[in-house]
């Protein structure tokens, strides 16, 4: 059986485009750039965490199981970092509550719900 490749993250920083995205989750390093178009979230959130080791953010928003299992199709080998990010015992558990909802996106959707309903209390005076 020959030995998985083993990329530094110099090796990772040269693949963080759209045309060529490498991401490095729980010490694995992963081609996902054929599936950048199909991300629910929208490929500007990969690209943000291409280069680096992801494995936080990746657990941050909650992956579903179907979502770990499916990096596997995107396997390219080791990183020599190892699995570095520092995974809280909340991203471990998998999500807060199960929804996979980040609170850091409900005070931007707060405001902007606010912005609304100002506008129209203006608009009835």
């Amino acid at each position: 059986m020959a030995a998985k490749p083993v990329y530094t993250l110099e090796d990772c920083k040269k693949h963080v485009s759209d045309k060529d995205c490498w991401l490095v989750v729980h010490g694995k390093v992963y081609d996902v750039t054929a599936f950048l178009e199909e991300h629910p979230g929208g490929y500007d959130v990969i690209l943000t965490s291409s280069g680096k080791d992801a494995t936080q953010d990746f657990e941050e928003i909650g992956h579903s199981n179907s979502a770990r299992e499916m990096l596997n199709k995107y396997y390219l080998g080791e990183f020599a970092g190892g699995d570095s990010a520092p995974v809280t015992a909340k991203a471990a558990s998998g999500s807060s509550s199960g929804s996979g909802f980040s609170f850091g996106l409900l005070l931007p959707l707060l405001l902007i719900i606010a912005a609304i309903v100002f506008q129209f209390y203006l608009k009835q005076k």
